[in-house]
């Protein structure tokens, strides 16, 4: 789930506003507890977004019932299409892995196909040969755990809207705004390293980040935009910033970091640190420092093997997935019985927050920086 920390909690100013806005990470539920959400914040006139309310969605719409795919993803299809029914000026959509999916690794394959497949990696569980068979009979898929778990409620129609957004202009990579310390900072899906930097060539201020991940993303919409104009479904490419999955690798980059121990007993640094494909990064700035500025927080990741475990610890069976910097090259929320001031600047109390069980990833949390407690 996406979160962030705020210097105040009078609110963000976005495009040179300041109003209420509300930041939603990975809303992967039904799309009535979305809602209900929302609802509690006062954010809602009826069915539809307050006046005064700029929600911000920071991607990973789709995928959050393993056992009922076909429901998971019809509610995926619901919440992004109310999102996008809503003006460019008051919703903002961030594109997450899950969501870039649908017109990468998934960008060909046709509903049934996807049925069989999913339902053939799920029979292999516990099988010691699984990953070859799977290969052999879905050659077409990267892993069994693509198709079995991490994007289960694909549907055709997922993919359509997706590429209609895209088109349209709706998903954006990052956005910049100023919080009321006047500090910038930078919202994204997940983290942005000193890798991604470098091959975007911009310095780590938020503004400049996020024009050219925007950029970046806007070049690769419009070298397919032809294709998908006629029909062909050809994939989109963030290369190298994000890479797709290919035969027997999941994807890596931009869009799946997380911040991990890489010294932790059960990592595979071949697969985590992967120079062309990293699933994670190192935050502390005592180990390779590879978040821009100043060290990141206590967060927690999941492992290759699917359980979780701290930045600098032994696995936990939660999943809570992004850091904090001063970039805040991921957000990170608190909710509002949470909200209070630490000693140290006057941010608030993210460390004794994220020191408790974590949020469960389908429990979605949303910050009212209007809030006056």
């Amino acid at each position: 789930m996406a979160r962030s920390a705020w210097c105040s909690r009078r609110g963000l100013s976005y495009a040179g506003s300041v109003t209420r806005t509300l930041v939603i990470g990975d809303p992967q539920a039904p799309f009535g507890k979305l809602l209900a959400v929302l609802d509690h914040h006062g954010a809602l006139r009826g069915d539809r977004l307050a006046s005064d309310v700029v929600l911000i969605s920071i991607g990973d719409h789709f995928d959050y019932d393993l056992n009922d795919w076909d429901q998971a993803g019809q509610e995926g299809l619901r919440f992004l299409r109310w999102l996008a029914s809503h003006d460019d000026a008051q919703v903002k959509i961030l594109l997450g892995n899950h969501d870039a999916s649908r017109v990468m690794e998934l960008v060909a394959i046709t509903d049934e196909r996807f049925a069989q497949a999913r339902a053939f990696a799920r029979s292999l569980d516990g099988d010691g040969a699984g990953d070859a068979r799977f290969l052999a009979a879905f050659p077409e898929l990267p892993t069994r755990g693509l198709a079995g778990r991490d994007y289960a409620s694909f549907l055709v129609e997922q993919r359509t809207l997706v590429m209609e957004l895209l088109l349209a202009g709706r998903f954006q990579l990052a956005l910049a705004g100023t919080l009321p310390c006047g500090r910038d900072v930078l919202l994204t899906h997940a983290g942005v390293t000193h890798r991604e930097l470098a091959m975007l060539g911009v310095p780590a201020e938020p503004r400049a980040v996020a024009a050219a991940l925007q950029a970046h993303l806007t070049g690769a919409v419009d070298r397919v935009r032809a294709d998908w104009a006629r029909g062909l479904l050809m994939p989109l490419s963030l290369e190298p910033l994000h890479q797709a999955g290919v035969p027997g690798e999941e994807g890596g980059g931009l869009l799946y970091h997380r911040p991990t121990n890489p010294e932790h007993a059960e990592a595979d640094r071949r697969w985590l640190l992967a120079p062309a494909r990293p699933r994670r990064f190192d935050p502390p700035a005592t180990r390779t420092r590879k978040l821009p500025r100043r060290r990141a927080r206590r967060s927690h990741t999941t492992s290759r093997n699917g359980r979780s475990e701290p930045a600098g610890g032994r696995p936990r069976p939660h999943h809570h997935r992004r850091s904090v910097t001063p970039m805040a090259c991921a957000v990170m929320s608190v909710p509002r019985a949470r909200e209070r001031r630490s000693r140290a600047g006057g941010l608030p109390g993210i460390a004794a927050d994220l020191a408790r069980r974590p949020c469960d990833v389908h429990e979605p949390h949303l910050v009212d920086q209007a809030h006056q407690p």
